[in-house]
């Protein structure tokens, strides 16, 4: 019996040392597996990947450059291409192939750069009265790898996009306008019951920076809901409300980060917290320039210029506000109701005057128009001109003669001239003014004017205040003056 109890023993001793052998190798293997496991992780977050829409995503090694303080900078043209935009070198309808600037493009948007600026421009593409909006970013646009790139909060401005860097697995995780919309639809409409939001592509971009803009269906007195019959309002990413669903129609003005707000055919603004900004009594407003704040307004088919606390810049009282900038495709104007980013061009009774930014009357209402008008054939190789950049000058026609008066109101050249225009020439321009069969360069011209000690260059106000027969005298005089001294171009 004792032998039996001895071998049992012995058999237990056996097992015993099996299983703690097992216990130790499995434990030997569980951390080879976690030392393995963790030298990937390691290995892993040593790489930077790109995930968009979730989804990780091949890159270029150029694609991101990273600095000592962390900050990533991007590269316009590699990137552009992932998020579904067009890239193209020089300046957006300019054809150029100018290094030092680029665009990206979508059919909804166009978003421009250039090296060493620190604004991203943006345009809508199918507007053609729409004006430049201007978005400022923290760092200027840097030339790197042979390439434009930019921070990335300037690539988030101008691809629309949610851009997060992950330190810890060393990721960038970017998310689309298109996926946020599709989110959030599903969201609006499964757990916020509204209609689902609205999905213009200027009322899409509240949403990258937190907000909806959320449409309801409206009902008839018996409750029934109205087809195709919506209110409209603006919520937080987490439903909570900021402005009410009791709006016709709301429009995201995205560079403000404000809202344009309609009922009963009336426009308001207001802000993002909901705050009134301009009171809804307007038939029509629009952003005449994002930096200045100024708004362009209509009321009874009449214009005029408010800021964007509601005071009056230009009263409401002119026919037109701004120029019709198709007829100066050589000047490239970058907004046609703000010349010079001080001027305000308006127009009462089919005559025009100018206002500087800040409601000052640079111009009477007394001239036939702005800009020289050479014709529209293709054929001429004089350009219509409005304005001359070189020296901030505007064109202007007074019975029939025409002359330039500087961006802040005062008279270069007097309203004596039959033509002033520019030909074109290796892409240079030179402006030239035609007085009878003679012609001057302006260059000449300027010359020609500080030799007779200052003649030309009083005060545009001096010449529009009186009567007529007092503006004519002054503009003989000068005629005369270039009359006699006026040197010909060949």
């Amino acid at each position: 019996m004792n032998l039996i109890g001895q071998e049992y023993e012995e058999k237990d001793e056996k097992v015993k040392k099996i299983v703690k052998i097992s216990i130790i190798v499995a434990v030997i293997a569980l951390f080879i597996v976690l030392g393995v496991y963790m030298y990937i992780y390691y290995m892993d977050s040593q790489t930077l990947k790109l995930s968009v829409d979730s989804q990780i995503t091949p890159m270029s090694d150029e694609l991101f450059i990273i600095d000592e303080t962390g900050s990533i900078y991007v590269s316009i043209q590699d990137f552009s291409k992932i998020v579904g935009y067009e890239f193209y070198q020089g300046e957006y309808n300019k054809f150029t192939e100018d290094s030092s600037k680029c665009y990206i493009a979508n059919k909804n948007e166009v978003a421009g750069f250039e090296l060493g600026s620190n604004k991203i421009y943006k345009l809508d593409p199918n507007d053609e009265a729409a004006n430049y909006e201007w978005y400022d970013i923290k760092e200027p646009v840097k030339l790197l790898n042979g390439k434009l790139y930019v921070l990335s909060d300037g690539i988030k401005i101008a691809c629309n996009v949610k851009f997060d860097y992950n330190t810890e697995r060393n990721r960038i995780q970017v998310t689309t306008l298109s996926r946020l919309v599709s989110y959030y639809q599903e969201k609006a409409v499964n757990e916020y019951g509204y209609s689902g939001i609205d999905t213009t592509y200027a009322n899409e971009k509240a949403i990258l920076y937190d907000m909806l803009v959320i449409r309801k269906a409206e009902t008839d007195a018996s409750g029934k809901v109205i087809k195709d019959k919506y209110k409209y309002g603006v919520v937080t990413l987490d439903n909570k409300n900021i402005i009410g669903t009791k709006y016709d129609n709301i429009e995201f003005i995205e560079v403000m980060e404000e809202f344009f707000v309609t009922s009963s055919d009336k426009v308001g603004i207001l802000s993002s917290e909901g705050a009134q900004k301009i009171d809804l009594n307007y038939d029509e407003i629009k952003l005449l320039d994002n930096e200045l704040r100024l708004y362009y307004v209509s009321n009874n088919d009449m214009k005029g210029v408010l800021d964007r606390n509601g005071k009056r810049i230009v009263y409401i009282e002119y026919n037109q506000i701004g120029v019709d900038t198709t007829l100066f495709p050589s000047n490239d104007i970058t907004n046609s109701m703000l010349l010079f980013d001080n001027c305000i061009p308006v127009m009462k009774n089919q005559k025009w005057g100018l206002f500087d930014k800040n409601g000052n009357q640079l111009l009477d209402t007394v001239y036939d128009s702005l800009g020289y008008v050479a014709g529209t054939k293709k054929d001429t190789v004089e350009n219509n001109l409005l304005l001359i950049p070189e020296i901030e000058g505007i064109v202007v026609c007074l019975d029939g003669k025409y002359g330039i008066i500087s961006s802040t109101g005062s008279f270069i050249a007097p309203c004596s001239f039959d033509k002033i225009y520019s030909i074109t020439n290796l892409g240079k321009d030179t402006y030239y003014l035609t007085y009878g069969t003679q012609t001057i360069t302006l260059e000449e011209y300027q010359e020609l004017s500080a030799e007779q000690n200052g003649t030309t260059t009083q005060p545009i106000q001096n010449q529009v205040t009186g009567d007529q027969n007092q503006i004519t005298a002054e503009n003989t005089v000068v005629q005369n003056n270039v009359d006699t001294n006026i040197v010909v171009t060949q």
